[in-house]
């Protein structure tokens, strides 16, 4: 028998438009079940200062949503600055998942100038479907039903 609680096994960052597409109401909304596992602790959420503004800005109509995603995130505060993409802000979230060796940056943008590749030194950038059909989270999901 544990003795302590047991730690999730996998590491993301959630780009901002992941958490405002689980605002939607839809019962095939993949962003919002990603969101239901962070905050039921199966998955390990990370942030850092600037990508927490990030979410409060766009999310700035959703209050309580926003002291959910408070109360589930874990800052960690990068000590370089990215500039793998073209489009400034979204190397917030990279250099969070860099500092925090995520296993997945979780995103819809990937066009041309934000996230255009599938793998960052080691973090791979999953769409929400992609992410729920990588098998180490199909063995996590299979844990929780």
């Amino acid at each position: 028998m544990p003795c302590a609680k047991q730690l999730p096994t996998l590491r993301i960052v959630l780009d901002t438009c992941i958490l405002k597409l689980a605002t939607l109401p839809n019962p095939a909304n993949k962003a919002a079940f990603i969101w239901e596992l962070c905050q039921r602790g199966k998955l390990q959420f990370f942030g850092s200062p600037d990508t927490l503004g990030e979410y409060h800005r766009v999310l700035a109509g959703h209050p309580a949503f926003l002291e959910e995603i408070q109360a589930a995130i874990e800052l960690c505060y990068p000590f370089f600055t990215a500039t793998a993409i073209e489009h400034e802000p979204d190397n917030r979230f990279l250099e969070v998942a860099l500092a925090a060796q995520a296993d997945y940056l979780i995103t819809v943008n990937t066009a041309h100038g934000h996230f255009d590749r599938k793998n960052y030194e080691g973090v791979r950038v999953v769409t929400p479907g992609e992410f729920l059909r990588q098998s180490d989270v199909q063995s996590l999901l299979a844990d929780i039903q």
